[in-house]
Formats: structure tokens, sequence, C-alpha cells
């Protein structure tokens, strides 16, 4: 991956948001408690090689080995051909799109949003760029933390690791799913999404529709966003991680 200044702001608001987050051991202790919670330290801490990397503006996926390309190319022309689509209604291009993405042995899921979704989810991923989202296990629930990456010209990301790696290293973070974001058929009322899933012993097909419903949900629900996504971003020690996951269901 490479800098481009078009990212600068919101890597650099990025650092800011992780250095205010990290800074927070309530809210670190928060995320912590209940059933099936991951174990870690009382509280997230921010290298300062990470808050360097944050602030170049650069893009791309965590993992072991350093910083890689995302699972699926970022441009549409690379997944399917375009001309297949050409005079096809926004129905048809739907439908078409979530069929190929059926198969979960493939390790993907597909989804579709409107432009104004997308707008909206642009938006708020920058006003709030980082989220925590509970996987339903038979043991209790795996905390995954959700990194936007929307500001790069070529590509439209978002990010979910556990709660455990991004505490350990969030630079090293393995990315176990992956959604990538298609514009090209924006005209057509469409954006087109791919989720990825790079480790299915942590996150199976099934689970990682679950979670692609979950984050727009949070993200394009007016009420959902207010009272969860932008609370913890910028009211963290007021987010109730345990009414949040009773909300979810996850307690009795």
């Amino acid at each position: 991956p490479g800098s481009t200044s078009s990212c600068q702001s919101g890597s650099m608001a990025m650092a800011a948001l992780l250095s205010r987050f990290c800074s927070s051991r309530s809210a670190a202790a928060a995320l912590l408690r209940g059933r099936g919670g991951l174990s870690a330290s009382p509280s997230l801490r921010c290298s300062t090689e990470e808050q360097r990397y944050l602030s170049s503006g650069l893009v791309g996926l965590p993992g072991e080995g350093g910083w890689q390309s995302p699972p699926s190319p970022t441009s549409l022309d690379k997944v399917v051909k375009l001309e297949t689509f050409a005079g096809q209604t926004k129905e048809y291009i739907a439908k078409t799109w979530l069929k190929f993405h059926e198969d979960e042995r493939e390790g993907r899921v597909g989804w579709v949003l409107s432009r104004s979704e997308f707008k909206q989810l642009q938006q708020n991923a920058q006003e709030s760029p980082i989220f925590v989202v509970p996987l339903e296990k038979p043991e209790g629930y795996v905390t995954l933390v959700l990194q936007w990456q929307m500001q790069h010209p070529q590509s439209k990301l978002g990010l979910l690791t556990t709660l455990e790696e991004f505490q350990k290293d969030s630079l090293s973070a393995n990315s176990h799913l992956t959604l990538t974001h298609y514009t090209e058929l924006a005209r057509k009322d469409l954006v087109l999404v791919r989720g990825d899933v790079a480790s299915a012993k942590l996150i199976n097909a099934f689970e990682a529709r679950m979670l692609t419903k979950r984050v727009y949900e949070h993200y394009l629900d007016p009420e959902k966003y207010a009272r969860w996504v932008k609370t913890f971003n910028h009211a963290s020690r007021q987010f109730d991680f345990k009414a949040y996951i009773k909300e979810l269901g996850f307690l009795a």
C-alpha cells in the first residue's frame, strides 16, 4: 500500500481517536466484562509506531509480516465482467451479486447498499471510525474490533479483528473479515459489498453474514448509531457494553 494525501485527515482522526480510547481504562475494562469476554490487560495501549503509521495516510490490511493487500480486488472489473451488467436493472444486478456469493464454502458473503446508504455509511464511518462487534459462540462470545478505511480513493474497506489481537498490536492484527465496497455502479443506485473470511475457524461464512448485517445495522440505523457507535467513539466513558450485548440478546 502507498500513501495518499486524500486520506491524511482520516488517518490523523483515527490516530487521535485511538489515543483517546486507549487512554480510557474504564472503556477497556468494560469491553472485557461479561460471559465469554476475551481476557486481556485492563487498558489498551497505542504505540508510537502505530500513531505514526495512522497519520501517514497508508492504507492496507494488517497481519503477520506487515500490512497486506486486501483479499479481494478493490476494483469491480477485477471481480466481474462489467459488461454483464450493462443495461440491466439494479434489481437484477443485486440479485445476481447475492446469488454469486451464496456458496458458503467459498468463504465469502455478498451484500448490497443503496447509494444513499453508502453515503451515510461514509459519513458515519468518518465520524466514528471504530466499533466493537460481538460474535456469538457456543461458549459465550468473542469481541471483534471494527475499523473503517473509507478515505482512500481506490479502496473502501471495513476490517474486523479480535479485541485480543488489537490490544496486543493493532499493526500486526489479522483482519478476519474484510468488507470491500464497490462504487462503480452507484449511478444505478447500487454499491456492492464483498465480505472475505480469512479465518474460518474463528468466523464461518454464516457468522460472517450475521456480522455484516450487524455492522450495517449499527452504522445505518440512526437510533443504533447514535446510542452505541457514536457514544463508543465520542463518549466512551458512557458506553455501557453490558447493556449493548444485552440488547443484542447475549444476556438473559
